[in-house]
């Protein structure tokens, strides 16, 4: 990025003015309370929408009386000249010059959009400029009495690690909640936990052995028809039994012929709904599409207004830039945006009843989910009913194969004539006996399938945290490599320039090994001369300048400096010897760079001769 022009207006201690820029070294010479600084912060806020300033609110830096101010920059990128203005007010456009005219590209209110519009086309960051291509009176003190967090944090913006910080620290809170959760599992495992052997199996096997021969000895007492009488009693109780359990299982089932059918249907819906998985993906594609449209034929009818004011005002020049408006061209501009708010307003309406069709099928689906959660519920009390049925029907059919061996039919009305009263109260107490240990085995079983579910849900919850772990180990690594890949070569061109400036020396009046770890120190809390560690605070203000000012350009270089630096009275508090290493600072720095300095010091200007000189006067 080459700077050619200043614009501003009502802005600082400016009504209305430019100053031209020039490739190399800019000299902005004058006393103080010239402006020289108000320069400087123009450039800052036209390009980062912020004074240069920490804590000053933009309002504060246009004219006292006026009701808003206005900078601009025209700069070159990449051979194509564009021009830059931005309101106190919070307005901001953007202009490119085609074919010896110049082209509105965007004229906004929104802070964010046009932020990310700059640093989308630009690359501009406002703590990358003001901590590599700026340096304002007093910057150097303010960064070093920072905390270490904070520097920390700087660098994680600069490096763009704080979006890695951030995706971190929502897997730190997800396995949180996830521990949370495993605690949670644990508990109820401990309150699941029994002896899951069978050991009413052998008492269970007693006992029917028993019961048989009890019953026999029973028969053998009191004769044939007393047992029989109990087994066709016990067979109209089972068939009761099934009776009933049969007409829940129809009345159930409700239109469907069998459980064979339901299964059919629930599979056919489960395919379904498989088919539509990709509705929520494509609908929001949609949503954010008809979002992006409706924010374009905003900003082009916006532009359509703003233009059509200007062809239909009295005033012959643009209240903004303040050049002659070419109403031909302008109209030309205006129909070009019509016609293309024409296209996006067709686009809208089509992806409007895409999203409609979208809606409904998403709908559709989710009351398909409803309808399959319902019939896998039905399902499976069915088969719970089915296995129920099963199991008295055998019972049924060997309790129908005894008294088929004895002669009986079902038909048959047997006389009960009990002789034996004390033997039958045995077998009454044994089968009750036996109805409680089956009881006891199926609570077992349900027992023994809790703890199977919650084992298999505290499996599952060790697998997350296990990714979760591997996931913030690899950001923790990326962080780290990061850090070593960008910090490395800036701290190789911070030790270039260091040698190249020949700061610090040995008492012996040999050049001194300085050096400095970026990483361990969260950018220049200390640096190390000749193996001993020495505090920056302990250095003198010339040292801590020349210093910090190679720490500029070795990130600057290293993060992609925009062309230029912009240094605000570098010489401040330097002797004699300091200045005329400034000096030639500069003109090594100017040989790559485009070079702005301010400066009232006659020494400076003398020492910059054949640099473009913008020379400010004091007001009376």
């Amino acid at each position: 990025m080459l700077l050619e022009r200043i614009r501003l207006k009502t802005f600082g201690c400016f009504q209305q003015q430019d100053f031209e820029l020039h490739d190399g070294i800019n000299l902005i010479f004058g006393p103080n309370f010239s402006g020289k600084s108000t320069l400087v912060n123009a450039i800052f806020f036209t390009l980062t929408g912020k004074p240069i300033v920490p804590r000053v609110d933009a309002s504060a830096i246009k004219s006292a009386k006026a009701y808003s101010g206005t900078a601009g920059l025209q700069f070159v990128v990449n051979g194509e000249r564009y021009q830059l203005f931005r309101a106190t007010g919070k307005r901001i456009q953007l202009r490119s010059e085609k074919n010896g005219a110049w082209q509105v590209l965007f004229d906004e209110k929104r802070v964010r959009v046009t932020e990310a519009l700059l640093q989308e086309r630009f690359g501009i960051m406002h703590e990358q400029l003001a901590l590599t291509t700026f340096l304002r009176e007093g910057e150097i003190f303010e960064f070093l009495a920072r905390q270490s967090t904070t520097r920390r944090d700087i660098l994680h913006t600069l490096l763009g690690i704080d979006r890695l910080i951030q995706v971190r620290q929502r897997f730190i809170d997800t396995r949180r909640i996830a521990k949370r959760e495993q605690g949670r599992i644990r508990a109820h495992q401990n309150s699941l936990r029994f002896n899951a052997q069978n050991v009413n199996e052998a008492e269970i096997t007693r006992i029917e052995a028993k019961l048989k021969d009890l019953e026999a000895a029973y028969g053998a007492e009191t004769g044939d028809s007393a047992l029989i009488a109990e087994w066709v009693q016990h067979q109209s109780r089972l068939q009761k039994q099934l009776d009933t359990l049969t007409q829940q299982q129809n009345e159930a089932l409700g239109g469907f012929n069998d459980i064979g059918q339901l299964r059919e249907i629930i599979t056919d819906i489960e395919t379904a709904i498989q088919e539509a998985s990709g509705l929520e993906a494509k609908r929001d594609k949609l949503i954010q599409r008809t979002g992006r449209l409706e924010s374009e034929i905003a900003a082009l009818t916006s532009v359509c207004n703003t233009l059509r004011t200007l062809i239909e005002s009295d005033e012959q020049h643009c209240p903004t830039c303040y050049q002659q408006v070419e109403q031909e061209v302008v109209q030309r501009i205006v129909d070009e945006k019509a016609e293309e708010k024409s296209q996006r307003s067709a686009e809208l309406v089509t992806h409007k009843q895409a999203l409609e069709t979208e809606t409904e099928n998403l709908k559709s689906r989710r009351e398909l989910e409803q309808r399959l959660q319902t019939l896998q519920t039905l399902s499976t009390q069915c088969q719970q009913r089915a296995k129920e049925i099963d199991k008295i029907q055998t019972e049924l059919e060997a309790l129908t194969s005894r008294l088929s061996e004895r002669g009986v039919q079902q038909s048959e009305q047997i006389p009960a004539t009990l002789d034996k009263p004390q033997l039958k109260a045995q077998i009454d107490s044994e089968r009750e006996r036996l109805g409680k240990l089956k009881q006891e085995e199926a609570v077992r079983l349900d027992r023994l399938g809790a703890l199977q579910r919650v084992n298999r849900d505290a499996a599952k919850v060790e697998r997350t945290l296990l990714s979760i772990e591997l996931a913030c180990t690899g950001i923790d690594k990326t962080i780290e490599a990061l850090q070593r890949q960008i910090l490395k070569p800036a701290e190789d061109e911070l030790h270039h320039w260091l040698d190249k400036m020949q700061l610090f020396s040995t008492s012996g009046g040999n050049e001194g090994q300085t050096r400095v770890d970026l990483q361990r120190d969260h950018l220049l809390p200390s640096l190390n001369i000749d193996g001993a560690d020495r505090s920056l605070m302990l250095l003198s203000g010339s040292e801590k300048m020349f210093l910090y000012l190679c720490f500029k350009v070795a990130l600057a270089k290293v993060l992609g400096n925009p062309g230029f630096f912009v240094f605000d009275d570098p010489t401040l508090h330097l002797d004699g010897e300091r200045k005329t290493l400034m000096v030639d600072f500069i003109h090594q720095l100017a040989e790559e760079h485009q070079v702005i300095v301010t400066s009232y010091d006659e020494d400076v200007r003398a020492g910059l001769e054949g640099a473009h000189l913008i020379e400010m006067r004091r007001e009376a």
